[in-house]
């Protein structure tokens, strides 16, 4: 992000770092080489294990980031530059809200999976359909799955599942713990319940469980306790400027646009023109 701006470099990066696949994890890296040797190098000197689904030994179950905090910065968002009983007051209410709203949603949920990951296990359950099994032993559990050749010259790929060790070459069971579609081809050829090979925490029956408990509204301030410790703001940290703040978010280098990145409109974010110009606007008349 900060030595090497380049969008390729970025998108390369990004995919080695997900993949779970070896073969592609090559590839990439090959790549990579081939743009910029010096970032090539960049990357040898990094641990694999501290930015690589692959070769972490699938602790991160399928996180690159932290996304659970980022998700609940997003919820938060407004709480900053308030003073400290409206950010107590503000993040509170927040937090309820979000735990109401999230508490509805699993206490309504029909399907033996929650909603997103039900779509999820549909979509595999239907590529499942489209693979070509061969077994090679039934007792042991293993198989050899072949994915369906597209048009577009992709698929055509050979995995090898173990059915009793949760485990397929393509790295997706063993990383996420919820079953790729080779475990699910495998799984409706035996005869076997599907959700069986899911792992509990993705069940709808721990969803819910999750939000069982409820929060206790506060007290008035009088009965709160008296603190033994003192705010010191640190004023150097304050920013202050002539006209109107037009972000409460504070930037770093995530927020850099690349050089060779094209500015984009910002009503239909496409290259090439901005939103005065833009198609999609809508139009303007003058009120007489």
């Amino acid at each position: 992000m900060k030595s090497y701006k380049n969008v390729s470099l970025k998108t390369f990066c990004w995919a080695m770092g997900s993949t779970t696949q070896r073969r592609k994890f090559v590839r990439y890296m090959r790549e990579i080489k081939e743009i910029n040797l010096e970032a090539w190098e960049y990357l040898k000197q990094i641990k694999r294990s501290q930015w690589c689904l692959l070769y972490d030994n699938h602790h991160r179950w399928g996180f690159l980031t932290t996304n659970i905090s980022e998700s609940m910065n997003h919820a938060l968002r407004g709480a900053r530059q308030l003073p400290i009983r409206a950010c107590i007051d503000l993040t509170f209410n927040r937090t309820v809200q979000l735990f109401r709203k999230h508490s509805d949603i699993a206490m309504n949920c029909n399907t033996p999976l929650p909603s997103r990951m039900w779509r999820l296990f549909g979509k595999r359950d239907i590529h499942a359909q489209s693979h070509n099994l061969s077994e090679f032993d039934y007792n042991e559990g293993v198989y050899r799955i072949v994915t369906k050749l597209q048009i577009s010259e992709t698929g055509g790929n050979t995995h090898t599942v173990q059915n009793f060790q949760h485990t397929c070459t393509c790295g997706k069971w063993q990383m996420e713990r919820f079953p790729c579609s080779h475990a699910l081809a495998v799984c409706r050829h035996r005869g076997d319940n599907p959700i069986s090979i899911v792992n509990s925490v993705y069940y709808t029956d721990t969803y819910r469980k999750q939000y069982q408990y409820v929060f206790t509204p506060l007290p008035h301030v009088e009965y709160w306790l008296e603190a033994d410790w003192v705010n010191e703001a640190d004023y150097s940290k304050v920013a202050s400027g002539r006209g109107r703040r037009r972000a409460n978010r504070f930037r770093n280098e995530m927020d850099v646009r690349h050089p060779d990145e094209p500015r984009r409109c910002g009503l239909c974010h496409q290259p090439g023109h901005s939103r005065r110009n833009c198609s999609n606007a809508q139009p303007r008349f003058n009120v007489m």
